[in-house]
């Protein structure tokens, strides 16, 4: 089977690197500390100073110390968007293989550590701010993500197929996180397991489209 040709992201600016790299090292400073001194005792300010900033440029990227420990701390890129958004609309199934592109997309460009991935998961099972935040986060792309797709296809931001394909593929990269996370054994990426989840996700679309095409 012919494998689908994925074009190159654009690269980023200099002011975009540098952004990512600072959101990367609040991001790894709030882990560490976490690490360290246990969660409940860190501070923003600990965060900052161990990063080399102010509190002030935290509160440029983050909105709490439980948001710096996000997976997932960003929206998608404008380009990402508007590569996703000029793809034919086409079924739903084609859908949802790029919305898992568009995920593992995200993912190559700040690629995640398996060790903070399980860690972060770890806090968050025991703390239940940083649960609350990590929901919160999935649940904030999950709504991009539905406007996005009833955008790309049209139906408006009331439609319940959109909505449908939002969340589900937010379940898909959850699981595909999770078990990445925790496969220590395995050398393949996350955008990999990523791929995987949708294409599973893709196969057990199969039989409903069919069935919906025949009755039609």
């Amino acid at each position: 089977m012919d494998l689908p040709c994925r074009t190159a992201a654009p690269r980023e600016s200099l002011r975009e690197r540098r952004r990512r790299e600072t959101r990367d090292e609040l991001h790894a400073a709030a882990l560490r500390l976490s690490r360290e001194l246990g969660f409940e005792q860190v501070t923003v300010e600990m965060i900052s100073e161990e990063a080399g900033v102010s509190p002030r440029t935290f509160f440029n990227y983050f909105p709490s110390k439980e948001s710096a420990l996000l997976i997932w701390s960003a929206s998608f890129t404008p380009e990402a968007r508007a590569r996703f958004l000029a793809a034919p609309a086409r079924d739903t199934r084609s859908v949802l293989e790029d919305v898992g592109e568009l995920f593992a997309s995200y993912l190559e460009a700040s690629p995640p550590r398996r060790d903070e991935v399980e860690e972060v998961f770890r806090i968050a099972e025991r703390t239940p701010s940083v649960l609350a935040a990590v929901l919160a986060g999935f649940d904030a792309l999950e709504r991009e993500l539905w406007a996005l797709v009833a955008e790309r296809t049209g139906r408006g931001t009331g439609d319940r197929t959109a909505d449908l394909v939002a969340g589900v593929s937010m379940a898909a990269v959850r699981v595909a996180m999770r078990r990445w996370a925790q496969d220590h054994g395995c050398e393949q990426a996350a955008p990999e397991f990523v791929r995987e989840s949708f294409a599973l996700l893709k196969d057990l679309t199969s039989p409903l489209e069919e069935a919906a095409t025949a009755s039609s």
